[in-house]
């Protein structure tokens, strides 16, 4: 599973499968990209993106989330202890 950022609204897509010819639809401004060669073609626009330009890595936003939520919990735990 690969997570991608809209070149026109800078929405999260969410790709499942990615393969040529593939049309990807953005739900919050209904932009279409199709990938071919592998590139992402904005139809609008017919501008090229390249896949690395485009692609966001989700693991990373997981791992920084998780460790704001546990200081905080220990946080508010410290607080309940005093």
């Amino acid at each position: 599973m690969k997570l991608i950022v809209c070149p026109s609204c800078g929405e999260e897509i969410v790709l499942k499968d990615l393969y040529e010819g593939m049309e990807i639809r953005c739900e919050l401004c209904n932009a279409v990209l199709l990938y071919e060669d592998n590139k992402f073609i904005l139809l609008d626009t017919n501008e090229e993106f390249d896949p690395e330009d485009l692609e966001k890595y989700f693991e990373e936003d997981i791992e920084i989330d998780e460790e704001d939520f546990e200081e905080e919990e220990f946080e508010e735990y410290e607080e309940y202890e005093e």
